[in-house]
């Protein structure tokens, strides 16, 4: 059974409260005996999550992960030690928390994180990790009642619902700080750092360039944390496991937001930094020809992306769709600053944005497209390329590999 198959009818509405998830919480009596952390930001949520669970595993901890949105089967939102929910067990905690669903009108996201909630209370595990799933101050997550929580960056997505100004998205990302608890920032950048220091109390707050520090570079393929320094833990060349030059900035947070409620290992935190993976992520699924796959879906990520893809691959071909309620064309617009020719395809998902439609806008922008008429289409191409602007088009070629005989 999917928890999605319960929905998949419904109308699609965000009604912003914590009411439903809490009556539902209290209703059962939910009061997890683990700790719990909980990660917000614009970017970089899920790569910081990815690191932070390695290095909690590297320790010796049975670690719960929630995350969302799932690139190809739903298990891959709740996961402990890295391995997704059985089947099996999804659907006893669907069965058994149903009436609770649709007692207190409980959203998709919402169910989610009660399921979550419930996977990860009876299996016991020491720490649970839960990523936002948008904002913060309406977040079902909050009902984790973490013990620090970590806001990554501010940049724009989802201002339908977070606001147009960078300033009240701040604000609602700040929504998670609990008083009397650590909050680390990825840095001090303006809103977020300057409206932290008026809602949250400072000695609270561990700020990236201010209380921690992070250097490090892009060698080719690889990514190398150079040094990073948070009170007397230290760290020196390591080598990444995910790519780009913005996972230095994650995977710091991670390591402060651990070492906030940890003592850590030096030697267990380089190991666990290095063997970090997260689908999705500059993901290699095919070698040659290349076949990359990222995450990138809003102006910022996808401006970021471009220009590392331009600096260190110049030959490489972007694969671009999007969902039609996303701010896609400003992501267009960021591709075009680096790329004049790219692929585009159709998503096959009921939000999907209108191939006729992202075709007009690559002409009007000069860039030169080729037309795919699914994603399928992707595995002939003969010639190095990297797949981005939407998750369910990544999960979509995820997919499509996995049922050709998986990576490489």
């Amino acid at each position: 059974m999917r928890l999605y198959d319960l929905y998949n009818s419904k109308a699609h509405s965000i009604i912003p409260t914590l009411e439903r998830i809490q009556s539902a919480v209290k209703y059962l009596g939910l009061k997890p005996s683990y700790s719990s952390f909980q990660v917000g930001g614009t970017n970089g949520k899920g790569s910081t999550c990815a690191f932070l669970n390695s290095i909690l595993l590297s320790h010796g901890y049975k670690v719960g992960w929630f995350i969302s949105p799932h690139l190809i089967d739903e298990t891959e939102r709740w996961r402990i030690n890295s391995e997704p929910i059985s089947e099996q067990d999804l659907g006893i905690f669907i069965k058994e928390l149903k009436p609770i669903f649709e007692r207190f009108e409980l959203t998709y996201f919402e169910a989610c994180t009660l399921i979550a909630l419930s996977y990860f209370e009876e299996k016991k595990v020491d720490f649970a990790i839960f990523e936002v799933g948008m904002g913060g101050r309406w977040d079902a997550t909050r009902v984790c009642s973490p013990v620090a929580c970590a806001i990554t960056n501010i940049q724009r997505d989802h201002i339908k619902w977070l606001g147009e100004k960078s300033s009240q998205r701040a604000l609602e990302k700040l929504g998670i700080y609990i008083q009397g608890r650590p909050l680390v920032l990825g840095s001090m950048r303006f809103p977020l750092y300057p409206l932290a220091l008026e809602v949250c109390n400072q000695s609270d707050l561990i700020v990236g360039g201010l209380d921690f520090f992070a250097q490090g570079k892009i060698d080719g393929s690889k990514t190398l944390l150079e040094s990073f320094e948070f009170d007397s833990f230290k760290l020196k060349n390591v080598r990444l496991g995910l790519w780009g030059e913005w996972q230095i900035e994650n995977c710091a947070v991670s390591i402060a937001l651990a070492s906030s409620i940890l003592k850590l290992s030096e030697k267990e935190v380089s190991k666990a930094l290095e063997t970090t993976r997260w689908e999705g992520r500059m993901e290699l699924i095919r070698e040659k020809p290349a076949i990359f796959l990222d995450g990138a879906h809003n102006p910022d990520a996808i401006f970021s992306l471009c220009k590392a893809l331009k600096t260190h691959f110049p030959n490489i071909t972007p694969v671009f769709s999007s969902l039609k309620d996303k701010e896609w064309k400003n992501s267009l617009k960021a591709v075009s600053l680096f790329f004049k020719e790219l692929y585009i395809t159709q998503i096959n998902h009921h939000r999907a944005l209108n191939l006729e439609e992202l075709k007009l806008a690559c002409d009007e922008l000069g860039i030169f497209c080729h037309c795919l008429e699914s994603p399928s289409e992707i595995l002939n191409l003969d010639k190095d390329i990297v797949v981005f602007g939407s998750l369910y088009l990544v999960g979509e070629v995820r997919s499509i590999i996995k049922s050709f005989g998986g990576h490489k």
